[in-house]
C-alpha cells in the first residue's frame, strides 16, 4: 500500500467528521493512542459545512481565495487561513492571526496567537494564554480568560480548563515529562482537545469542560471530562469520574436529559444520535440509533455507525462491508463497501473492496462519478478535492477539473490543523 492510500485511510474518517461537525472527539478518546502518535496528521481541505462562496488555494507555500469557477479572487499571500463566515476569514501572517472580508480588505488586524472562525455573531480569539471572544468589527465582546475556547453554537460555546499539562520532553538527551501550569504553560497549548487528545506531546489530565453564553458568563460549569458543542439543543458529555464512565446528553440548562449509558456516543444529527453499547470479549461495540427522548429507534446491531446526513447514515456488519440506512433502520444501500462516507451534496464517496480508489454514488447506490484524479474527500458546494498531496485539484460534480488546489510540490501540509 502507498503512502498516500495510507494516509486516505488513517484520515479518512476525520476528514468526513469533521466536514460534519458531528461531534467525533468523543469517540476520540478510545483512538488518543493511535492518533496522537501517528506522525502525519492532514489537513481537512474541503470546505466546512455554511461557510461562504470563496474556496482556498495555496500556492508557493501561501493561501488566497478563489471562486466556483476556479478565478482566484484574492491572491495567495498568507501564512494560514480559514473558511469564510459571517463575511470573515481568519489569516495568519508572522505569527498572529487577523481576519479579512470577502474582497480581501483587512478588517480585524493580525494581533492573536491563535484564531477561530465567526458563529453567530462573535469569534474565539486568543491572546497570550487566554482565550476570549470579539465581535465582527475586532472590538472585544468577551475579555480573554478562558484556557481555551470554541466556536458558538446553539448560543453557548463549550469552554476548557485544566490545573497543570504533563509534556514529554522533545530533546533526546533528557527523558521524562515536564509539568506545566496555566501560568507558565507554553502558549501553543491552549487550544481546545478536539480529535487528538495530545497535542505536542502533551496531556492535561484534568482537563474539564463547561459552556459558555455570549456575555461570557458560565452556564455550564466546567465538571465533564469530554463534551462536544451543542447541536440540535443538545450536548454529548462524559461525567469526570473514572475512565470507565459512560456518555450521556445534557441541554442548554446543563440538565442531563438522556442519561449517560452509553459507551460512545455521537452528537445529534437529522433528530437521531448513533451510540454505541457494550464492550464486547472482542472490544467490540454495537451501534444503533435514538431520539432526542433517549429512546432506542434503530436497535444496536452495527458493528460501526456514522450520523445522519441527507436522510442516510452509513453504517456496518460484522463480516459484511458498509452500506446506508434509513431512519426506520431499513438498508437503502446494502452493506457492500469497504468504506464510506456520509452523503453530501447527493454524492457519497465509497470504496469497494477489490478497488484501491473510491468513486462516488448517489442514494439509488449507483456509481454516478468516478475521478481521473484520486478522490479522499466528500463534494462541498459543488466541489471537492482529488489527487495526490502536493498536486491536488478542484474537481466538480461532472468530474472536470476547475483549478488546482495547490501548487507546490515540496508543501507538507501534515502538521496543519
Amino acid at each position: 500500500m502507498n503512502k498516500a492510500r495510507k494516509l486516505a485511510r488513517l484520515t479518512r474518517k476525520s476528514r468526513v467528521e469533521w466536514r460534519l461537525s458531528i461531534g467525533w472527539m468523543v469517540i476520540a478518546l478510545s483512538m488518543a493512542t493511535l492518533l496522537s502518535t501517528a506522525a502525519e496528521v492532514v489537513r481537512i481541505p474541503i470546505k466546512k459545512k455554511r461557510a461562504g462562496p470563496l474556496f482556498q488555494i495555496h500556492y508557493g507555500q501561501k493561501w488566497g481565495y478563489m471562486d466556483r469557477s476556479g478565478k482566484t479572487v484574492i491572491p495567495p499571500q498568507f501564512d494560514d487561513e480559514g473558511d469564510f463566515f459571517t463575511d470573515r476569514a481568519r489569516v495568519r501572517k508572522g505569527g498572529k492571526w487577523g481576519y479579512i472580508d470577502g474582497g480581501g480588505h483587512l478588517k480585524v488586524p493580525f494581533q492573536f496567537d491563535a484564531a477561530g472562525d465567526f458563529s453567530e455573531g462573535l469569534a474565539p480569539v486568543q491572546v497570550g494564554r487566554r482565550w476570549g471572544y470579539i465581535h465582527l468589527s475586532g472590538v472585544m465582546a468577551v475579555e480573554p480568560q478562558f484556557q481555551a475556547a470554541a466556536e458558538f453554537s446553539d448560543g453557548v460555546a463549550r469552554i476548557e480548563v485544566w490545573d497543570t499539562i504533563s509534556c514529554d520532553l522533545m530533546d533526546y538527551r533528557k527523558k521524562g515529562h515536564e509539568v506545566f501550569t496555566k501560568d507558565n504553560a507554553p502558549i501553543s497549548i491552549f487550544r481546545l482537545r478536539g480529535f487528538q487528545l495530545q497535542r505536542d506531546g502533551c496531556f492535561a489530565e484534568n482537563s474539564r469542560y463547561g459552556y459558555i453564553a455570549k456575555g461570557g458568563k458560565v452556564v455550564i460549569a466546567p465538571t465533564f471530562r469530554v463534551a462536544s458543542d451543542f447541536s440540535e439543543g443538545l450536548a454529548v458529555v462524559r461525567g469526570t469520574g473514572s475512565q470507565e464512565s459512560k456518555y450521556g446528553y445534557i441541554d442548554k440548562a446543563g440538565r442531563i436529559t438522556i442519561e449517560a449509558r452509553f459507551d460512545q456516543a455521537l452528537d445529534f444529527s437529522e433528530g437521531l444520535a448513533a451510540v454505541a453499547i457494550g464492550t464486547g470479549t472482542d472490544n467490540s461495540q454495537s451501534w444503533g440509533f435514538i431520539n432526542r427522548m433517549g429512546v432506542v429507534e434503530i436497535q444496536p446491531t452495527f458493528r460501526s455507525a456514522g450520523s445522519f446526513s441527507e436522510g442516510l447514515a452509513h453504517v456496518s456488519l460484522r463480516d459484511r462491508g458498509v452500506g446506508y440506512v434509513e431512519r426506520n433502520g431499513k438498508f437503502a444501500i446494502q452493506p457492500r463497501y469497504s468504506e464510506a462516507t456520509p452523503f453530501l451534496n447527493g454524492l457519497a464517496l465509497v470504496w469497494s473492496v477489490d478497488e484501491e480508489v473510491g468513486f462516488y454514488i448517489n442514494k439509488a447506490g449507483t456509481k454516478a462519478l468516478t475521478l481521473a484524479l484520486s478522490p479522499q474527500w466528500s463534494f462541498s458546494d459543488g466541489l471537492t478535492i482529488a489527487g495526490t498531496q502536493g498536486e491536488r485539484k478542484y474537481v466538480d460534480r461532472r468530474g472536470h477539473i476547475v483549478a488546482p488546489y495547490e501548487v507546490d510540490p515540496g508543501y507538507d501540509d501534515s502538521v496543519r490543523s
